[in-house]
């Protein structure tokens, strides 16, 4: 065993230095306080609640629709609770998951859009949603995600990788007003205009080395 004189512990271990005054360990003639590493085990988590709360989600998608259904006319409260459930279900899944917290805001914002622009379409009036829901979402998410990394650079890529892909989404009120899809424009045009000005900054302004950073995580 590896003996520290400065701690007085040994290690059971083939560490070079103590962990807790980085001195040179030793290999002593005679043993004294000895400290052992107990083997890291991953405590299982249980399950249970999260399928329980899946399966009510279930229930409650088929029956709304059953009753809907039954009812002889189109399908219209039971496509709400449908997208509701479903948007439960993905939150759930989302913030259970242990990721970094701008990437949950990142992914929760999207999730959330999605729900409000099929949530329009359930209630068959989704101008709303798609003309200016979507585009201010969109845009207000950029613009916290840019105070981000300005305000916290020691974790720049994480928020960087956030806001290339919510600039990404940003492009699309462009296609929705080249498609002729809106009603009202300006919001999704705004949007379209913040999102090429972010996107240019993210490819022109970053320096040498947090290029060469960003193409190493990502493998290019």
């Amino acid at each position: 065993m590896r003996y520290c004189k400065t701690c007085h512990i040994h290690y059971d271990t083939d560490l070079d230095h103590c962990l807790l005054c980085d001195g040179e360990l030793e290999i002593p003639a005679d043993d004294q306080s000895v400290y052992k590493f107990k083997d890291i085990t991953k405590k299982p988590r249980s399950n249970f609640y999260y399928r329980l709360f899946i399966f009510l989600n279930i229930m409650s998608i088929l029956t709304t629709i059953t009753l809907d259904y039954m009812s002889g006319q189109n399908l219209s409260w039971s496509l709400i609770v449908l997208v509701t459930n479903i948007y439960s279900i993905i939150m759930l899944l989302t913030l259970g998951n242990p990721t970094f917290w701008v990437s949950k805001f990142t992914k929760t914002i999207v999730f959330t859009i999605s729900m409000v622009v099929l949530l329009g379409l359930a209630i068959r009036d989704h101008t709303w949603a798609v003309d200016i829901v979507f585009p201010l979402a969109v845009s207000t998410t950029m613009l916290i995600l840019t105070i981000l990394i300005f305000s916290n650079r020691k974790k720049w890529f994480d928020y960087f990788a956030s806001l290339f892909i919510i600039t990404i989404i940003g492009l699309v009120p462009g296609l929705l007003i080249l498609f002729n899809v809106l009603t009202i424009t300006w919001p999704s045009l705004v949007t379209f205009i913040y999102a090429i000005l972010t996107l240019l900054g993210l490819i022109f302004l970053p320096s040498k080395s947090s290029r060469e950073e960003f193409k190493r995580r990502f493998h290019i």
